[in-house]
C-alpha cells in the first residue's frame, strides 16, 4: 500500500468521529420516557418534567456544538458546504447544511456535494456519517423541545384549573346560610 493510500485511508476513517454512547451517558441519567407515561398529579410534577426536558435540550445542544467543532477543522473546511447551526424562533437549535458561496441551505446542498465528482471519494463516508449524526441530533432536539413545551403548557393549564377551583371554594366559605 502506498503512502498516499495509507493517508487517504486514515483520512477516510478519522475526519469525523460520530458521537458514541458515552457522549449521551449523562443525558440518559435524567431522561426517561417512563416519566412521561404516568399520572401527573399536579402542575408541580409537570413543571419539574418540563425542566428536565429543558436540561436535556441544553445537553443535546452541547453535543451539536461538539459535532460543529469537528467539521470546522480540516479537511471539512476545504469543502464548498458547511454545517452550521440555525436557531429557530421557538428557541431550538438545528444543524443545517449551507453552501458557502450561495448561502443556500438544506439537505439538497449536502446531496449535491456528495454527488459531485469534485468531492473526494475519501470524504464520502465521513460526510455520510456526519449527515446521519445531524439527522439524529435534530430529531432528538426537536422531540425534547416539543415534549418540554407541552409539559410547561400543561402545568400552566393545571395552575389555571387550580385557580378556578380555589376561587369557587373561596366563594362557598364566604357565603352566609339562607334560612
Amino acid at each position: 500500500m502506498s503512502q498516499l493510500d495509507t493517508t487517504d485511508k486514515a483520512l477516510q476513517q478519522a475526519a469525523f468521529r460520530p458521537l458514541q454512547q458515552d457522549a449521551f451517558q449523562g443525558l440518559q441519567q435524567g431522561a426517561s420516557l417512563k416519566g412521561l407515561l404516568k399520572p401527573f398529579k399536579g402542575k408541580g410534577e409537570l413543571a419539574q418534567f418540563a425542566e428536565q426536558c429543558r436540561v436535556l435540550e441544553v445537553g443535546l445542544k452541547a453535543l451539536a456544538q461538539n459535532v460543529l467543532a469537528q467539521v470546522q477543522r480540516h479537511p471539512f473546511t476545504l469543502l464548498p458546504v458547511r454545517l452550521t447551526e440555525q436557531n429557530t424562533q421557538a428557541g431550538t437549535l438545528f444543524l443545517r447544511w449551507q453552501h458557502v458561496a450561495t448561502r443556500r441551505m438544506g439537505v439538497g446542498v449536502w446531496a449535491q456535494m456528495v454527488s459531485s465528482p469534485k468531492t473526494p471519494v475519501s470524504m464520502l463516508q465521513n460526510l455520510y456519517a456526519l449527515e446521519l449524526q445531524r439527522i439524529t441530533l435534530n430529531m432528538q432536539i426537536s422531540l425534547i423541545h416539543s415534549i418540554g413545551k407541552q409539559a410547561a403548557e400543561c402545568a400552566e393549564k393545571m395552575g389555571q384549573a387550580e385557580a378556578v377551583l380555589m376561587g369557587r371554594l373561596q366563594q362557598g366559605t364566604n357565603l352566609t346560610p339562607h334560612n
